[in-house]
């Protein structure tokens, strides 16, 4: 894969946390909110609940075990927050209904929702069993909406509330070997897109707020492990070209600070859309909502020859 073919910015991306999204700038921002964190035992889901700990909310961070939750926890009690830990596995819709009604008894309402569990199995489909292609939608995708359905009608109680859900720019384009991954991601930030729309049928909107968000190049335990040994026996390994290995330079704590900011309800003009968090918030704030909606920017589309769209 050639990272060129899908073009590069001609603007300075932030690869740290900057001004507008730092801990001291959203201190206290998030306080009396309660924030769920799916995936949060490690990597970036960790950063994430830091980061609303930092920002003054409690936290409920879930895993598939709670002992593997111990780490994040003890960072994010030392913020002086509540934090619940919580064994849950994302595409078991009992176990999410009954983990966020624990979650709301122990801790209080929940105000925001960050879908950021996920797993990558890097394989071709060819050489993929089906439940294994499958349970990588099961986790990425029905897992996210999961969570949206048992929350959103708490959202509309309460008039209002945040979702975030973690996406990829795996979502935007083709990378081979991963086609789990890049399928659920795409479809995660489509129904970004629509459920905002829904909200505007609603009049929910903007009070509940939705995103699509990339969390940048974080040499996680999922991205970052590579393929197993079978594949690559047939294909070699991707890691080897430097390429590759060039687009991993984000700390986790990057997107972890673009949660708060979100969260804190500072970049609501920017809800319904497909964020990188990379990208300085401000200067999309400065494009304005209107510019980028018109504009169909940080939308999922596809473009066509020219001349050719709907009927008139």
């Amino acid at each position: 894969m050639d990272p060129l073919e899908f073009g590069t910015s001609t603007l300075p991306l932030q690869h740290a946390p900057y001004d507008a999204i730092s801990a001291s700038t959203l201190a206290g921002t998030n306080k009396c909110k309660v924030a769920v964190v799916t995936g949060a035992a490690r990597g970036i889901g960790s950063a994430i609940a830091i980061s609303l700990a930092k920002s003054g909310a409690d936290v409920a961070i879930l895993d598939l075990s709670a002992d593997a939750l111990q780490e994040t926890k003890g960072k994010c009690e030392r913020e002086g927050v509540k934090v619940g830990v919580y064994a849950c596995d994302v595409a078991d819709e009992q176990g999410v209904i009954e983990t966020f009604d624990k979650i709301e008894r122990e801790l209080g309402p929940i105000g925001v929702l960050v879908n950021n569990a996920g797993i990558l199995d890097q394989r071709p489909y060819l050489m993929s069993t089906f439940p294994g292609f499958w349970r990588q939608i099961e986790v990425n995708f029905k897992g996210p909406l999961i969570t949206i359905h048992t929350v959103l009608p708490r959202f509309r109680e309460r008039g209002g509330g945040c979702i975030i859900n973690i996406a990829s720019r795996s979502g935007t384009v083709d990378v081979p070997m991963t086609l789990g991954y890049v399928t659920s991601k795409a479809a995660l930030i489509r129904a970004t897109h629509t459920l905002q729309k829904e909200m505007e049928l609603d009049k929910l909107d903007p009070a509940i707020h939705i995103y699509a968000l990339h969390p940048g190049g974080v040499f996680t335990d999922m991205g970052g492990t590579g393929a197993k040994q079978d594949v690559l026996d047939k294909y070699g390994d991707v890691r080897d070209e430097k390429s590759f290995m060039a687009l991993f330079k984000d700390p986790p704590e990057l997107c972890g600070q673009t949660c708060a900011f979100l969260a804190s309800g500072r970049g609501k003009d920017l809800r319904g859309l497909y964020l990188d968090c990379r990208q300085d918030v401000t200067k999309l704030l400065e494009k304005g909502r209107d510019a980028l909606l018109k504009e169909r920017l940080n939308t999922l589309t596809v473009n066509f020859l020219e001349g050719y769209a709907n009927e008139p």
